[in-house]
């Protein structure tokens, strides 16, 4: 009789998943440090209740032009001043302007150059225009990574921000720059790319590319890794960026494209959707009048840092944001001011609005 054919039996073996990660060099998860912000004024919190700007985060102000937008970059940097954070400004709009940054509360000391005779500004932050971006990048080939002897263009170019950007965070990680950081850019859309300026030309295609590209690894690892517990410094990044209306399709495009619309986490608008939505804030004496500031709606259009999304009114002043509903108290505290610009000694000017760029649709949105 045959015999039966024997079973072979195989041992299972165990298998443990945490042995597996640990081979893989996956065997542990670091923590995200505690969320913290730069300070922004009282009223922006009152319009948004939102506090600032989320420190490891890249957060975006949009909106049409003269909305109030930049106001958020004088006070986040007086807001990295007070904690200690150091500010890096790129400033490439042309429209920065020292009297409103110390009205603000941005701290710096104004001096004069023995060699050269020029005004300069020193203090805790480090400014950046358009024409020291080309002193310093000029010869510098974005295309094939090399720096050259001779100037290739004459303009600034975006690429020279990511790349400086990627400097100060290498010399923050080789203890060079042993501080916290944020760097602020006003505004994206106003700088051509590499490829726009050495062939003489602009393409809001090869720009829209060339941000996209360029600042990938930025705002995609290198800011949001500070944030982990292993790093010893936080990196946080801010930009202002100003919109327009298709008005084919009634979508808001972002000027120097749409890179910047995916990318951060907080995103402010200001103004309205389809018009600028904004009322000018005007001191009145005896005929004479000063613009002093405008009020707008603000909303958080996209928050996933801490979810809230609130919409309110702000006004932009020469000394920060304030709530208008205590307008009357910026004038008692802000009065010399104002009238110094109304060239009086009266106390009696009134504070009036006017209307501007408001449709029925953004005033009830």
């Amino acid at each position: 009789m045959a015999k039966k054919p024997t079973k072979n039996v195989i041992e299972k073996k165990e298998f443990s998943l945490d042995d597996f990660k640990k081979t893989q060099g996956l065997n542990f998860t670091i923590k995200e440090k505690e969320l913290t912000w730069i300070p922004l004024s009282e009223a922006f919190h009152d319009a948004v209740k939102v506090p600032g700007i989320p420190i490891g985060y890249f957060t975006s102000f949009r909106g049409y032009s003269n909305t109030g937008k930049s106001t958020a970059i004088y006070e986040g940097v007086a807001g990295c001043q007070k904690i200690g954070v150091l500010p890096i400004i790129y400033e490439t709009e042309g429209n920065w302007n020292w009297e409103h940054a110390k009205n603000i509360g941005v701290q710096f000391e104004e001096y004069v150059d023995e060699e050269t005779g020029e005004v300069n500004y020193r203090g805790d932050f480090i400014f950046i225009q358009g024409s020291d971006l080309l002193n310093m990048y000029s010869c510098y080939d974005h295309q094939h990574s090399k720096m050259g002897t001779k100037p290739l263009r004459y303009e600034p170019v975006v690429e020279d921000i990511a790349y400086h950007m990627n400097s100060i965070l290498d010399a923050q990680q080789e203890g060079k720059l042993p501080r916290n950081v944020c760097f602020f850019w006003d505004s994206v859309g106003t700088s051509n790319c590499f490829k726009g300026a050495t062939s003489k030309t602009t393409n809001n295609q090869w720009t829209a590319g060339a941000l996209a590209t360029c600042f990938k690894s930025l705002i995609n690892f290198r800011i949001p890794a500070s944030r982990r517990e292993d790093s010893e410094y936080t990196a946080t990044f801010a930009v202002v960026q100003q919109i327009w209306l298709d008005n084919e399709n009634k979508v808001i495009k972002h000027k120097g494209g749409e890179a910047f619309f995916y990318s951060p986490r907080l995103i402010f608008h200001f103004g309205g959707i389809l018009t600028h939505s904004t009322e000018k804030l005007k001191a009145t004496l005896n005929g004479e009048e000063f613009q002093f500031g405008i009020e707008t709606r603000i909303r958080c259009e996209k928050n996933q840092v801490n979810g809230i999304e609130q919409k309110g009114k702000i006004a932009s002043t020469p000394h920060g944001y304030w709530n208008p509903d205590k307008i009357n108290d910026y004038k008692e505290l802000h009065k010399d001011f104002i009238k110094e610009k109304l060239n009086t000694e009266y106390d009696d000017f009134v504070i009036e609005k006017e209307r501007i760029n408001l449709s029925d649709e953004d005033m009830h949105g």
